[in-house]
């Protein structure tokens, strides 16, 4: 008999590998999905086959699947071979894309990333050629697929058209395709795009407190509403918000340390969390699941919250704005406050290519990017008004002495002493 039972695995959250014996395997991986794989060596190689995933393979499921693989190890024959062999003349597209999509999880921190690279497929591939022998794709399927949202949807479509690409090279990389597909040609077949890469939508930051007051009367449940303000609060990227850990808060600190594998970048990152930030937290314990990690748990099981809550959200709001556009609000917010800019670019996780700078990246300037996010918490809750921001010729004609008395907020330096503004 087995190790697992139905019971602990419905419990098991943490990412990893549980055994249930001779082979049979478990895995969970970091967006909480389940996988059983049977791992055997066969020749001095070790092997893993996969079975399949938990939510369709029952542990009696798992169980007799692992017993017919050993049986034909018995055999001598190799499984993982048998199933490359079959594969080579049957795999369609769509299986392709399913299994490269598992085996480039593990490179992923992104949870979001990770959903949208296969949901894009199933939407815009799948209806047009997922049924079709992945060996048998020729350039002409892919126009098919692309054509009609090539210009309706351009950035989708790029996506789209990379994705396919990954695909097809993974094919003939597992050796189920004996070579690839000239995706120049599939763009010259294409009609030209004009358009500049497309950004996401983001609510003024004049706007930001106006939001904030309609979120706070929304009919979205208390744990959305809270998330959202708090991506706001933050400038964090909503995947970030949505995997946030109850390990990864520091109540004493008031900061919120994201680990390097859930970072784009693959470093730690420390945001400094406002007072406001953390009145959210201790609000949200109201809803910590024992067993689940996670600050903001889904309704159901033990994953983080649904991707498209806090977008459904806000559109159910009136604003034809994505969370992640609340970071540009941010942006523009700062420098209309004469923030250094690099402090909003570390605040963003973003990458400072200027070396003069690398002293200032050690720590991340903590102590000055809580002044500056206490500030924006501050603009953001109605608390202080909008930075006054002068027209460029404005600022070039004014003498000197007009510059003394104005009320113009200074740029903000390094040197400048943390604290918030007071208008």
């Amino acid at each position: 008999m087995g190790k697992l039972t139905t019971k602990a695995i419905a419990g098991l959250t943490e990412p990893g590998r549980y055994s249930d014996g001779d082979g049979l395997m478990l895995v969970v991986d970091s967006g909480g999905r389940r996988y059983w794989y049977f791992r055997y060596t066969h020749s001095g190689r070790r092997r893993d086959l996969s079975l399949g995933a938990e939510r369709l393979l029952s542990l009696r499921d798992a169980r007799e699947l692992a017993m017919a693989a050993r049986l034909k190890l018995r055999q001598g024959i190799d499984p993982v071979e048998e199933r490359h062999s079959e594969a080579k003349d049957n795999i369609s597209f769509a299986d392709a894309a399913e299994r490269a999509h598992r085996a480039r999880l593990a490179s992923w921190s992104n949870g979001k990333h990770q959903d949208q690279w296969i949901s894009t497929l199933r939407t815009h591939v799948f209806p047009v050629f997922g049924r079709k022998p992945v060996a048998e794709v020729t350039r002409s399927d892919v126009v098919a697929a692309l054509a009609p949202i090539w210009l309706k949807l351009p950035e989708t479509a790029r996506r789209v058209k990379q994705r396919i690409e990954a695909v097809i090279d993974w094919a003939v990389g597992e050796d189920i395709r004996e070579d690839g597909i000239n995706f120049k040609l599939v763009t010259r077949a294409l009609p030209r795009q004009t358009d500049e890469v497309t950004h996401m939508k983001a609510v003024h930051y004049t706007d930001v407190p106006a939001f904030m007051k309609t979120l706070a009367m929304a009919k979205a449940s208390s744990k959305v509403r809270a998330a959202i303000e708090l991506t706001v609060l933050t400038a964090s990227r909503p995947g970030n918000i949505r995997f946030m850990t109850w390990d990864e808060i520091d109540f004493d600190s008031a900061t919120w340390r994201i680990p390097a594998d859930k970072m784009k970048m693959r470093r730690d990152h420390v945001v400094p969390l406002p007072p406001r930030a953390i009145e959210l937290l201790d609000f949200a314990k109201g809803w910590r699941k024992d067993k689940s990690p996670y600050v903001f748990p889904g309704d159901r099981g033990l994953g983080p919250i649904s991707d498209n809550t806090k977008t459904s959200a806000i559109k159910a709001m009136g604003y034809a704005a994505t969370a992640h556009g609340f970071r540009s609000s941010f942006k523009d917010w700062s420098r209309a406050a004469r923030w250094e800019d690099y402090l909003s670019e570390f605040q963003l996780a973003h990458v400072d290519s200027n070396q003069s700078r690398a002293p200032y990246g050690r720590d991340g300037q903590l102590a000055l990017r809580r002044a500056m996010m206490e500030d924006w918490a501050a603009f953001v809750v109605g608390e202080a008004e909008p930075p006054i921001v002068e027209p460029v010729e404005a600022r070039r004609e004014r003498p000197a002495t007009a510059a003394a008395n104005s009320n113009v907020v200074p740029l903000r330096s390094p040197k400048a002493t943390p604290g918030r503004r007071r208008n």
